[in-house]
């Protein structure tokens, strides 16, 4: 018996489209762009992929391959019927039957002037050849000066953001971000050990179906000399311009080196590159808006919070990425890393406008965001990045790649575009790492302090119990997480039950009555918005206190306040010498370092 056109593909007749183009997806990722060996004629398998999509895509031409299939399995008596009825169908309907029978003729010159200069609406039938397969590869970035220049501008701007964001206490904050980059990479590492276990089981768990790939091939790549399979005695419509344009495209693609093999890790790599990069430029916006007045103070920090900028990052990506794929087959992350995304590769009829490109761009790119990103939020999606990275691995595409039916090759990067991507990548997370270490230490402060405050007390472990003992150890720098200072009482030097003197006592009590009503009225006066006033009270409270970091905190926070930036930093370096273990301080004198910054180029503005 010989193979028929599902046979060739290794999949049912009764199978549904999705299988279909899921079927001649895989054939096209391994004959479109792949390394050659052992393939054998990859042009006689992308004319084959040719009409198998131009039947197959169409569901009456599908239908009408069914019928002749059901046919070529019935009794000689049955096949005489049908011949002498479709040849009478044939002189009626003047040569407009099956696309399998037809007899295939050269279209005439009117036909062919009506296909390029007739109606933009052409019927689907007169499409004779898939043009996802002449498909020119992406030629973006292929001159050297403009990726010498690409390669540069993400350099400069990559350190000049790096210049502005470290701090000058730049190895303290190193060594935390260290701490945190450490501890970030080990739970990366165990959930991905956590994905790649469960799916190892599962591979392993389940029965191996056989694999009809030897014979799938001899049926593709045979098809010309068996012709079986489309049920025909003539081979389909071909034209020498078409075959043409198909071999000038397979030696494009083979210069360029291009391949459907997939590399998981560097779709990774360009996806993380893109976020980063665009999370930078969201801040260089939003960072104006802030000089402009156009947003409050609340607003930016809970913006930038590492459990929420992620969200509006990679949210607003979106429709960044898909008009450059649309336009491009590329973002700039992918081009660096070589990766390249081409829509509707198995469907012949797919209209490759540019807003229906668009169209299918978009819709990939928000089911990347939702199921392969979580939305981006910071807890889900490192499991769901490696379940799609054991997805690659298993099926070599996507679950948003194959909706889409898209396919995604892969070229040599270059020494230059990839040193750019991985050094750009590890200098950003320096970035990012360095802008939220703070606050992402005053989240787990905070909710360490809500947990232990919930735990009921214990008289057995320590006296007055948990609470009381939590509350004596953060009296400080709760607070100071808050933006307010403790005025808890300071205890008397000596012995406050006998005073070595009662004018002495008198006037230690007097001090610390002072004391208290300068902090008080300080921190009162900088809530009720009065910054100029709450300066002169804290500052009182600094000379009374020399060694009390809360008063030099009240005074920054004041100046700061105030637009007095440069006597905050001094007032909040203060507090850091006395109180070295706060690290609420690092963002305020950065915030007030970005201040002097901004009143400068104010002035200094043309």
């Amino acid at each position: 018996m010989k193979a028929t056109l599902y046979e060739a593909l290794g999949i049912a007749q009764s199978a549904p489209d999705e299988d279909v183009r899921a079927a001649l997806r895989r054939v096209i990722r391994k004959y479109y762009a792949k390394t050659r060996d052992g393939h054998g004629n990859v042009e006689e398998a992308l004319r084959f992929i040719n009409h198998a999509s131009r039947i197959l895509s169409d569901p009456e031409r599908r239908r009408r391959y069914d019928q002749e299939l059901a046919l070529s399995l019935s009794t000689t008596e049955a096949r005489i019927a049908h011949v002498v009825t479709n040849a009478v169908a044939e002189v009626d309907a003047a040569g407009e039957g099956s696309d399998v029978h037809a007899p295939v003729t050269a279209p005439s010159p009117e036909e062919l002037f009506e296909e390029r200069f007739g109606e933009p609406e052409s019927k689907p039938e007169r499409a004779f050849h898939h043009p996802g397969l002449t498909e020119r590869v992406a030629s973006f970035g292929r001159s050297t000066l403009l990726t010498v220049a690409l390669c540069t501008l993400f350099a400069a701007f990559i350190a000049v953001a790096i210049v502005f964001v470290t701090p000058e206490d730049a190895v303290l904050v190193a060594k935390q971000v260290l701490v945190w980059l450490t501890v970030t990479l080990l739970g990366l590492a165990l959930v991905y050990g956590i994905v790649h276990g469960f799916a190892w089981w599962r591979r392993h768990r389940a029965a191996l179906p056989a694999s009809p790939a030897t014979h799938t091939d001899l049926a593709i790549l045979n098809w010309r000399r068996e012709k079986s399979v489309f049920l025909g005695a003539e081979q389909p419509q071909e034209d020498a311009s078409w075959i043409f344009q198909l071999r000038m495209a397979e030696l494009e693609r083979a210069k360029s080196g291009r391949t459907s093999e997939p590399r998981p890790w560097a779709r990774l790599g360009a996806r993380m590159f893109d976020y980063a990069l665009w999370g930078l430029i969201l801040a260089l916006l939003v960072s104006e808006l802030r000089n402009a007045g156009a947003v409050a103070e609340g607003v930016l920090t809970w913006l930038g919070h590492p459990l929420l900028a992620p969200l509006l990052i990679t949210g607003t990506w979106i429709p960044i990425e898909a008009l450059l794929i649309a336009s491009l087959q590329t973002t700039p992350g992918k081009w660096l890393f070589g990766c390249f995304i081409q829509f509707s590769i198995s469907n012949a009829y797919a209209s490759r406008e540019m807003r229906a490109q668009l169209d299918r761009a978009l819709r990939r790119a928000f089911r990347l965001w939702w199921e392969g990103m979580g939305c981006g939020f910071p807890l889900l999606a490192p499991f769901l990045v490696a379940i799609a990275y054991e997805r690659i691995a298993e099926q070599q595409e996507t679950d948003w790649d194959s909706a889409e039916d898209c396919l995604v090759t892969h070229g040599p990067p270059g020494v230059l575009n990839l040193t750019t991507g991985v050094c750009g990548l590890a200098a950003m997370l320096w970035l990012y790492a360095v802008a939220w270490h703070l606050p992402m230490a005053q989240t787990l402060d905070w909710a360490q302090a809500r947990v232990l405050q919930s735990l009921p007390a214990t008289e057995t472990l320590l006296p007055g119990g948990i609470g009381a003992a939590f509350q004596g150890m953060t009296q400080r720098s709760a607070p100071a997480a808050a933006g307010t200072i403790s005025t808890r009482p300071r205890p008397a030097p000596g012995n406050a039950d006998e005073p070595i003197d009662s004018d002495l006592a008198a006037q230690f009590s007097a001090r610390r009555a002072r004391i208290a009503a300068l902090s008080t009225e300080g921190q009162r006066q900088l809530r009720a918005g009065n910054p100029r006033r709450a300066m002169e009270l804290c500052r009182a409270w600094t000379d009374l206190e020399l060694a009390n970091a809360d008063a030099w905190r009240c005074l920054g926070q004041a100046a700061q306040a105030a637009g007095a930036h440069q006597e905050a930093v001094n007032a909040f370096r203060k507090a850091k010498q006395f109180d070295p273990a706060d690290q609420t301080l690092d963002g305020a004198i950065e915030r007030s370092q970005q201040g002097i910054v901004a009143d400068f180029l104010r002035r200094n503005r043309p």
